[in-house]
């Protein structure tokens, strides 16, 4: 969070549940700032795991009462829908509270309201499909996340290979033409990040051939 806006304990507090990001929506988040309508600043938003906006905040927080606000949209929505016999709506809000917001008094009015309903078949019909929803939406966000990382880890390891490659092969060139402090600066970069590589092996050998004291990486030990 923007230890300049919200550097309240109370605030800091109330956001422990939270996984806070703080975003410049001015530099690198002009897409989110975008995607989500921000045009002012500063503004607190809460997101579920799919990307949904929940709520936001604009502006500093009020001077006290700022856990209870967090939930206060989704609490509002839920009992207006509620008290009109909305029961799509109240239960899209429900589930959301009733899974998340520990603690406050918007989930405990929305455990109230679930008892007082929960008999209505047909409120029990649009709260089973809210919840399903969330969890198949939970589920996706999940998959996708996992995808995103496993892409993210093999972008990694391609691009750390092309650079022990590429450092390898200018260390050859510095070889090749006499120049042996630029080489072994190559070789010693090699070495220091990726000890455990094929490539590494291979600049501990020239560092050796070149009377640079260099010692092996550690093995674990052998499991008994």
């Amino acid at each position: 969070m923007d230890a300049d806006t919200y550097p309240r304990a109370d605030v800091v507090e109330a956001l422990k549940p939270y996984l806070c990001v703080h975003i410049n929506a001015e530099k690198e988040g002009k897409d989110v700032a975008s995607k989500y309508g921000v045009n002012s600043f500063p503004r607190l938003m809460i997101l579920d795991p799919m990307g949904n906006k929940l709520m936001e905040i604009k502006g500093k927080p009020q001077d006290e009462g700022f856990g209870e606000r967090l939930p206060y949209d989704i609490h509002n929505a839920m009992a207006v829908a509620a008290k009109a016999g909305d029961f799509k709506v109240s239960a899209a809000s429900m589930v959301y509270l009733r899974r998340w917001f520990e603690g406050t008094e918007a989930r405990k009015a929305a455990e109230d309201w679930y008892k007082q309903l929960e008999a209505n078949a047909d409120f029990k019909a649009a709260y089973d499909e809210a919840q399903k929803k969330l969890e198949d939406g939970l589920a996706k966000a999940k998959e996708e996340a996992v995808g995103q990382r496993e892409a993210l880890e093999k972008a990694r390891i391609v691009a750390e290979e092309k650079e022990r490659k590429d450092l390898m092969a200018t260390a050859a060139e510095h070889s090749k033409k006499s120049r042996r402090k630029e080489a072994i600066e190559c070789w010693q970069k090699v070495n220091d990040r990726w000890p455990d590589s094929e490539e590494a092996k291979t600049a501990r050998g020239k560092l050796k051939f070149f009377g640079v004291k260099v010692e092996e990486p550690k093995q674990d030990p052998a499991p008994k």
